[in-house]
């Protein structure tokens, strides 16, 4: 896709920072960007270049490019002089955690230095289509390939292309699944912990709010989990708990502890990768200065990571035509099961809009406000969300019905909003934890306390502790799948259920995730009663 691109250097008068604003706003919209992110955007380019007006004088110039590098849209500004970070201190600065993660989805500059040159540049998501849309076409390509193949196509070859082509595929396809995970997995946890513990020790709030978050979402999850059981009828391998029994209980959490730190990583092992970053990302949080270095390698590392996943999100669609063919040529319990899908999906639609109805009378009930007006007030940041499956193009709208319509101060919005799109995700838990017990379902698994356990620690930690970004799905299935026993064939079934569920889960988090904010802040004080009542 084409979009504008500008360049020039200026001087730091007013009319040049005015300048400036507005190419910054022809770019933004040349590329598509929501409304409400431009303004964001503008707004924070514009109090950088006064930043530096008031530190450097209108004398100094500044060079300006908008336009593509590697592909990416991306905006520059330029000073030479001695190091001046204007984003530091600014009002919704969280540390560099929450500053880089909203630098990597497109929200936030990002400033360094080198070579006598101040820089502050931000880089924006490519301009592209829903991925799941794109996911749609291929699965829908998938299923007439499939389909016409089986009703066309002699038995003898398709069962040659089978064992020459696409079996080779499906192998290959499950390698880079696996060798992706346990580095991607790692890196994100880690730098996870670190990031969101530096929060939680710098603000006792904040800390309040992420044990909130994190309880919520393992509490809806493990009721998700109860409900499905019931939902597929699993059947359910119950023992009196005997002497030998506790003590095969207590040996498989015992296995969680490894060996060393590297193998767990080499061989996939969820569980202990997960463990690992976790005593890893605390030890680095009490040494805390003294790791600087260190923690800026690591998340380095995790960017490459977040890179690797983005590669697999875009190797999805392939994936999906290639697992569908196969599966249908190769077998009619698949064809099964995809045409089954509608039921997890309903179950999930039903348990995702009942928690949202009981989020949002509570609210309502609790704080005085008409149902119907709180409901206006979240439609316009929901829209955006369900529109585009993506909670980065809706923080714009976001941040604009936190503080302006439902009353919630700009200190909380400032960090309870970057902190909960990424801790607080109990409509993905909840929509991964159906699919998973259907998949169990379709295979005939037997579970057990100990494989429930496992689910739940599974896929709380993987969607709560990794950032919302494409591929990540797709990995946490392959994770929980082959630490459950589901067969890997399921993945083709998980691919489709994904894409089913990102419609709704991105719009879904940030209603409930407003919902908390609002009662989170009336805790703190930081509530404008008449505002939301209004």
């Amino acid at each position: 896709m084409k979009f504008d691109s500008y360049s020039g250097t200026y001087a730091l008068t007013a009319q040049s920072i005015d300048r400036i604003s507005e190419q910054v706003e022809s770019f933004l919209a040349s590329i598509q960007t929501e409304h409400a992110n431009i303004l964001r955007i503008r707004l924070s380019l514009e109090e950088a270049l006064l930043r530096w007006q008031d530190k450097f004088g209108e004398d100094t110039e500044v060079l300006f490019s908008a336009g593509s590098s590697w592909r990416r849209p991306t905006i520059t500004l330029k000073l030479t002089g001695e190091s001046f970070d204007p984003m530091e201190d600014a009002e919704n600065d969280m540390g560099g955690w929450i500053e880089g993660l909203l630098s990597e989805v497109g929200l936030t500059p990002r400033y360094s230095y080198r070579q006598g040159v101040n820089i502050l540049q931000l880089r924006l998501p490519r301009p592209q289509r829903n991925p799941a849309l794109n996911l749609l076409i291929s699965v829908a390509a998938g299923l007439i390939a499939g389909l016409g193949g089986r009703a066309v196509l002699p038995e003898i070859l398709r069962e040659r292309l089978i064992h020459t082509i696409l079996g080779p595929l499906q192998g290959l396809m499950f390698r880079i699944l696996n060798a992706a995970a346990g580095p991607v997995i790692f890196f994100t946890v880690l730098v996870g912990i670190c990031g969101v513990g530096s929060i939680a020790v710098s603000r006792k709030a904040s800390r309040k709010i992420l044990l909130r978050f994190i309880s919520a979402t393992s509490i809806l999850t493990v009721l998700t989990l109860v409900l499905s059981i019931k939902a597929f009828s699993l059947h359910y391998f119950n023992v009196p708990m005997s002497d030998t029994r506790f003590a095969s209980f207590l040996d498989f959490f015992l296995q969680i502890i490894p060996n060393d730190i590297l193998s767990p990583i080499i061989t996939g092992d969820t569980p202990q990768v997960i463990l690992i970053a976790i005593i890893l990302g605390n030890a680095l949080l009490v040494v805390d200065s003294q790791t600087d270095t260190v923690i800026s390698l690591i998340e380095q590392l995790n960017k490459v990571g977040l890179i690797i996943a983005d590669w697999v999100g875009t190797l999805s669609p392939c994936f999906a035509l290639v697992l569908l063919i196969l599966d249908l040529w190769d077998s009619d319990q698949e064809a099964s099961s995809l045409l089954n899908c509608w039921k997890p999906f309903l179950l999930f639609l039903l348990v995702t809009a009942a928690t949202i109805l009981v989020w949002m009378l509570w609210v309502s009930c609790s704080k005085h406000v008409s149902f119907r007006k709180l409901a206006k007030k979240l439609w316009p940041s929901f829209l955006v969300a369900l529109r585009t499956s993506s909670v980065d193009a809706a923080y714009g709208e976001n941040v604009l019905c936190c503080v302006k319509h439902l009353g919630i101060s700009k200190t909380v919005t400032s960090y309870g909003l970057p902190l909960g799109l990424v801790i607080y995700m109990p409509s993905s838990t909840m929509a991964t934890m159906i699919f998973t017990m259907y998949a169990a379902k379709s295979y005939g698994i037997v579970i057990s306390a100990i494989w429930c356990i496992t689910a739940v620690y599974l896929i709380v930690a993987l969607l709560v502790a990794t950032p919302p970004v494409t591929g990540i799905g797709l990995l946490a299935y392959s994770t929980v799948f082959s630490q459950l026993g589901i067969p890997s064939d399921g993945l083709i079934i998980a691919l489709l259920a994904d894409i089913l569920f990102g419609f709704v889960t991105a719009a879904a988090n940030q209603v409930m995730l407003q919902m908390e904010l609002v009662l989170q802040a009336d805790r703190m004080g930081e509530l404008n009663h008449d505002l939301l009542e209004r």
